[in-house]
């Protein structure tokens, strides 16, 4: 059984969201609320939640500061927020679940799952990608946010300036990085065309996520040439916009 413990000031929307779960939630669970983040703080050592569904922006002390103050970190999370767009771009970033509010039903539910398939298989990671979170958020811009990718061989957290390309193949991302190694990730590369098109990230063909900076040229046949002297095509429709970003 998960035990979930939401956290927000607003009543209101604290007991949407546990009501939503309640109705809409096949995975065996206990439910329980707090209205602030001092009082997640007392109930969390007593709880013992195996998922935080934490509300971003609170009074006195938001998500993030109440994630700084816990003492023994055995839970998962998922942040739950209004949009916000730098701290949305700084979770993603880091691979974390978020809801907007209003919440959706159906987003609520893959969250729940995923949450209870990791603990099922005893594989979670919070830890690490909360404390990458913590220091994107520290930042003073994102262009000093590190991507989260998970691979067979664990995760990885990479400025976007060490990716020279990315390339998609259906659900998979293949990154070629500036060091030579090359990581294969299970997510598409429109996902990640999302997260890196405002840091320098072109989308040149269906197949292809390339940073201009490390473009070198682009020839008469249509091909980009990057510093590593690799030739990605670019796509007909996309050419105009690629030679309008370089």
């Amino acid at each position: 059984m998960i035990r979930i413990l939401i956290v927000d000031d607003e009543p209101g929307a604290a007991n949407i969201l546990k009501l939503l779960i309640g109705r809409h939630t096949a995975v065996p669970h206990e439910c329980h609320v707090c209205h602030s983040a001092e009082e997640a703080l007392k109930k969390i050592p007593l709880l013992q939640p195996t998922l935080l569904m934490l509300d971003v922006e609170m009074p006195v002390m938001n998500g993030f500061d109440l994630l700084n103050r816990v003492a023994d970190w055995n839970f998962d999370v998922v942040f739950t927020t209004a949009f916000n767009r730098y701290a949305i771009q700084a979770i993603r970033f880091s691979a974390l679940d978020y809801l907007l509010k209003p919440i959706d039903i159906a987003e609520l539910q893959n969250a729940v799952n995923r949450h209870a398939v990791r603990l099922e298989i005893k594989k979670d990671h919070s830890t690490e990608l909360v404390s990458n979170l913590m220091n994107n958020l520290r930042q003073k811009d994102s262009s000093g946010f590190k991507l989260a990718i998970n691979t067979h061989e664990g995760y990885h957290f990479l400025l976007p300036k060490e990716i020279i390309r990315c390339e998609g193949d259906d659900n998979y991302t293949r990154f070629y990085l500036a060091d030579g190694k090359e990581l294969l990730v299970s997510r598409t590369l429109k996902e990640f065309e999302e997260m890196l098109t405002g840091h320098g990230f072109i989308r040149v063909h269906k197949s292809h996520l390339v940073n201009k900076s490390y473009v070198t040229r682009f020839d008469r046949d249509g091909m980009l040439w990057l510093v590593n002297n690799v030739s990605i095509p670019v796509s007909r429709r996309r050419k105009h916009s690629v030679l309008k970003e370089l």
